[in-house]
């Protein structure tokens, strides 16, 4: 293989698994180096899901994954320790979270597959010294070159101050954990810092969803509608809730409809409502089908007959969901 030229030796890299590429690795410097220029386009190691929890829900099949002395690339400048030796005197936290839920101990869940034993690691919330930045930041760096089918961040989220200040804004690898599914739930006081990192630190392949447990306010129903109309090329599907309100839904309709350039909109969108009316048919619905508590229907576009939309209003006022798909005529 040595002998093949270079894009022939990249070609056959990426019909490699990760564990191969991993053995390869340990053969030589060149192709370590060589492995390592071209990681993000090569295979990455698979895992089921990911997750924060609670050190007090760890189960007790649950391997725990030894947090020793790490051996890596990785050179600390003396600018960057100074950075690090601020946080740490500033007691800066891995995680974020709302003050009140009372927990400060949370762990990494890894599950290789659904329903098997999970490898945990407990990663310090608030590191003491620089030997534990070097851990974390380890340990993250696994972590972004990994690939997950699902994650699940429920009320707590890695904090992206300490993202930053771990990899100094190295612009040359994306920070980004790479999902199929990802699943965010908050409360209103972090909002804000909840979606950023929805938005910033998943690279997602199939569906983004964005819960707020005390319900979604109404001041962020335009960025949450930016998101919809801009952020397709990001995210296949975008899940949101839970409104009370129909401000969303009102302004997605009217968008569909009017909007003489529709390229860069999500084509798949599910919202989560209840506590108000399942919202009465646009006048520009069509093809109309009506069964129980689900409503079925058709909207084109007034400038594009080519663009249209199907949609779906299942559920009652307590509870109900709408479901908007994007389709394009050849």
């Amino acid at each position: 293989m040595l002998f093949l030229a270079p894009e022939v030796q990249l070609d056959v890299l990426k019909c490699l698994n990760f564990e191969q590429l991993f053995s390869l690795k340990q053969t030589n410097f060149y192709f370590r180096n060589l492995i390592n220029k071209y990681e993000g386009g090569l295979a990455r190691m698979e895992f089921f899901e990911l997750s924060l929890i609670d050190t007090k829900t760890i189960d007790r099949q649950a391997v725990i994954v030894k947090l020793e002395p790490v051996v890596s690339e990785f050179v600390l400048s003396e600018h960057l320790r100074e950075k690090w030796e601020t946080a740490l005197d500033k007691s800066t936290h891995l995680f974020l979270y709302p003050v009140e839920d009372g927990s400060e101990c949370f762990a990494v869940q890894l599950k290789k597959k659904a329903f098997k034993s999970s490898y945990i690691l407990k990663l310090p919330n608030i590191p003491k010294t620089i030997e534990e930045m070097v851990v974390i930041r380890f340990w993250l760096e696994q972590l972004f070159n990994c690939a997950f089918k699902e994650a699940e961040f429920g009320n707590v989220i890695f904090n992206s101050e300490m993202i930053n200040l771990l990899f100094n804004n190295d612009k040359t690898m994306p920070k980004q954990f790479h999902v199929g599914k990802s699943t965010i739930q908050t409360k209103d006081e972090k909002f804000q810092d909840f979606l950023n990192f929805g938005l910033t630190r998943f690279a997602v392949y199939e569906l983004f969803s964005f819960f707020d447990k005390s319900d979604i306010p109404e001041q962020y129903t335009d960025i949450l509608f930016n998101i919809i109309i801009n952020e397709g090329s990001k995210f296949p599907h975008v899940c949101l809730g839970v409104f009370k309100s129909s401000k969303l839904y009102d302004r997605i309709i009217e968008y569909i409809t009017t909007s003489k350039d529709l390229s860069k909109m999500v084509p798949f969108i599910t919202l989560f409502c209840h506590s108000f009316d399942v919202p009465k048919l646009p006048e520009k619905a069509e093809n109309v089908k009506i069964d129980g508590d689900s409503t079925k229907y058709k909207i084109v576009n007034v400038y594009n007959p080519k663009v249209k939309f199907l949609l779906l209003n299942s559920g009652t006022r307590n509870f109900f969901f709408v479901y908007i798909e994007k389709k394009i005529e050849e």
